[in-house]
């Protein structure tokens, strides 16, 4: 892409004091940002043989001035969506939608979500997809609050119109997983970060609403669980 018509927008975070604002990151508006009080909406109808861009950005750092080591951020977009009290309806932070229609053979692609490292020495996380949960703004990460909040949290759903569906739910590509030098051997679903005391009280696997797959980390072993049963396993 060339930088030169790379359109950069500085969209601070308009919010009140209860949620996260560019004040609370520390975020750098040093460049007079454009401000925007209202939608922004945008269209366009590309006609050349070349890659359409409906919105382009690119931060560019430089330098950290003078921080320490893995304190600052660089962040692309920031996107937020909030409903205050009394709102009950429906949040989506983002929503994309990649089309084919009728008579168009295109291949699609909802979101691409890619991480590029160029340093071979770099042994730091390179994580293309984090989902995370909160119930607190950032700026009271090292506060956790009594109750998690967290009933009906879900970090990935899979879910299709009816009628229809995806043919495949998680597929790994011909070239998906590679050694590195720090793991010979690599991992398609990782649970070892996970303690030996959680991993014993989850349900590695649910089968049906009383029937699923736990595992005994003190006989390393996996055993199927069907408490319908009376926590029969087999």
């Amino acid at each position: 892409m060339n930088k030169n018509v790379i359109l950069v927008m500085a969209l601070p975070l308009l919010l009140d004091a209860d949620c996260a604002t560019s004040a609370d990151f520390g975020a750098d508006v040093s460049q007079s940002p454009t401000v925007l009080t209202g939608p922004l909406i945008a269209g366009w109808n590309p006609v050349r043989g070349e890659a359409a861009y409906l919105f382009a950005g690119q931060v560019d750092r430089a330098t950290a001035g003078g921080a320490p080591n893995w304190t600052v951020l660089t962040v692309g977009a920031q996107i937020n969506a909030v409903n205050r009290r009394g709102v009950n309806q429906v949040v989506f932070g983002m929503a994309t939608e990649a089309w084919a229609e009728q008579g168009s053979f295109s291949m699609l692609t909802g979101i691409e979500a890619t991480t590029i490292n160029r340093e071979p020495d770099n042994p730091w996380r390179k994580i293309s997809l984090w989902s995370t949960f909160k119930n607190r703004p950032d700026t009271d990460y090292f506060s956790p609050l009594p109750d998690p909040a967290n009933m009906g949290s879900q970090a990935l759903r899979i879910e299709s119109q009816p009628g229809t569906g995806f043919e495949r739910g998680i597929v790994f590509a011909p070239i998906a997983l590679h050694r590195s030098r720090t793991l010979e051997r690599p991992v398609a679903i990782d649970f070892s970060e996970i303690s030996d005391d959680e991993i014993g009280s989850v349900d590695i696997i649910r089968v049906r609403k009383d029937v699923s797959v736990r595992y005994d980390p003190v006989s390393r072993t996996f055993r199927l669980v069907d408490t319908s049963l009376g926590d029969a396993n087999r």
